[in-house]
């Protein structure tokens, strides 16, 4: 049994394929198994991976396009490691990514599943996400504070909490599925710049933004149900523009309606606590003076 799986879906990704790849075979833990999921791409990807001898490697190939939530609970059920880890098919991991990961999780055995930093430029500025569990429950209101391709999971947590992936969620699953855990797992994402996330065109924010902004706001929506809110369109555009931090401090009727959306928010969690109340708080004056948490 290995150490640790990867799991890697690929579609159409070609182009990166192989530096991704290497960069988890070229990995200074290699205790490993990299299970690689081919969903029916049409670009030559298939044959990149019909090449690849290593021994560690794991391929699988569909025939045709399934999509990426069939392609990860696929991967979930063929791991055998005892930590899961997940890598995208267009990004690079630093070498010592999964050894720094292991560590952690061994040393914090409360953790069931954690992110890493990540930069999406060479020269950076390195993106640190909010690292302890609780500041990482609040921010997820507004964004996906957990990087997807950078995450670590434990077997033991996937199995004791049927961890698997929604379909009900296109393009939003990663988003989801940390909602959801946000209640029952602990969530940790460590200050280290360990993954290079590629941004292009081709991907989803890019290609589906219509789709997955429908699912972030259920996904949004569910989250404020705890608190009783159930939020209007006008509601919801307010707490989009906090949640990219598009407050106008110059307009007075834009900055108004933050503030005062942002007291109604704090004053519903005062009465139901889902959230840490100084958090939240916290969260929400950076959110309206446009400073982010990274």
């Amino acid at each position: 049994m290995p150490r640790i799986s990867v799991i890697m879906p690929v579609y159409n990704n070609a182009m990166y394929l192989q530096e991704a790849v290497n960069t988890i075979l070229l990995q200074t833990l290699n205790d490993l198994e990299l299970i690689i999921i081919d969903d029916g791409s049409t670009d030559g990807s298939a044959g990149i991976i019909h090449e690849i001898r290593d021994t560690r490697v794991r391929k699988i190939f569909h025939s045709e396009n399934m999509g990426i939530v069939t392609s990860l609970n696929q991967g979930l059920d063929l791991a055998q490691g005892q930590y899961i880890a997940r890598m995208d098919s267009d990004d690079i991991a630093a070498l010592n990514r999964l050894e720094v990961q292991a560590y952690f999780m061994d040393q914090n055995p409360s953790i069931d599943i954690c992110g890493t930093g990540y930069t999406t430029n060479y020269l950076g500025p390195v993106r640190l996400n909010p690292m302890n569990h609780e500041e990482i429950k609040v921010w997820l209101l507004f964004y996906c504070c957990i990087l997807h391709p950078s995450v670590m999971m434990r077997r033991s947590s996937i199995d004791r909490l049927h961890i698997r992936y929604d379909y009900n969620y296109p393009h939003a699953e990663d988003y989801e599925l940390w909602n959801r855990l946000s209640t029952c797992a602990q969530l940790a994402n460590i200050p280290h710049n360990l993954m290079y996330y590629r941004l292009h065109g081709g991907q989803v924010s890019n290609t589906h933004r219509a789709i997955q902004d429908d699912s972030a706001r259920r996904i949004r929506q569910r989250q404020l149900s705890g608190l009783g809110i159930q939020l209007s369109d006008e509601e919801y555009a307010i707490l989009v523009k906090l949640a990219e931090f598009r407050v106008n401090a110059e307009d007075f009727g834009d900055y108004q309606a933050a503030v005062g959306f942002a007291n109604w928010l704090i004053e519903h969690n005062r009465q139901s606590r889902v959230f840490d109340e100084e958090l939240l708080t916290m969260a929400l004056s950076r959110c309206i003076s446009r400073v982010p948490p990274y």
